[in-house]
């Protein structure tokens, strides 16, 4: 497509570089998300539909630009999840629950 001045020649610009198109907004979504995908792999946890979506802000009041989905579970993937964060809620309590003294050193080997 070809723009044109007012006195009928073309406009001259600068071309511009792969910067023009960069979304800084969005590079901080998906940088949030990374950081929530790699934090559930270590808990065995694996969302694979996760994904940094644009906002509509005629359509919602939602102020940020992009919005991590989790994606959509079904019923089965969504009682293994919980299964999963449940078992980790459980060690964690056990774990909590060992006196100091018998938990060993806080440390590793010298």
């Amino acid at each position: 497509m070809l723009h044109r001045n007012p006195m009928g020649g073309l406009v001259v610009c600068d071309p511009v570089g792969p910067d023009y198109l960069d979304d800084p907004d969005r590079e901080v979504a998906v940088e949030a998300g990374v950081r929530l995908v790699n934090v559930l792999l270590r808990f065995g946890v694996n969302l694979e539909q996760i994904s940094a979506d644009k906002v509509c802000h005629s359509c919602t009041d939602v102020k940020d630009a992009y919005r991590i989905t989790l994606g959509t579970l079904t019923v089965d993937d969504t009682h293994a999840l919980a299964s999963q964060l449940e078992s980790f809620e459980q060690m964690r309590e056990q774990l909590c629950s060992i006196p100091a003294h018998q938990a060993g050193p806080a440390e590793g080997p010298a």
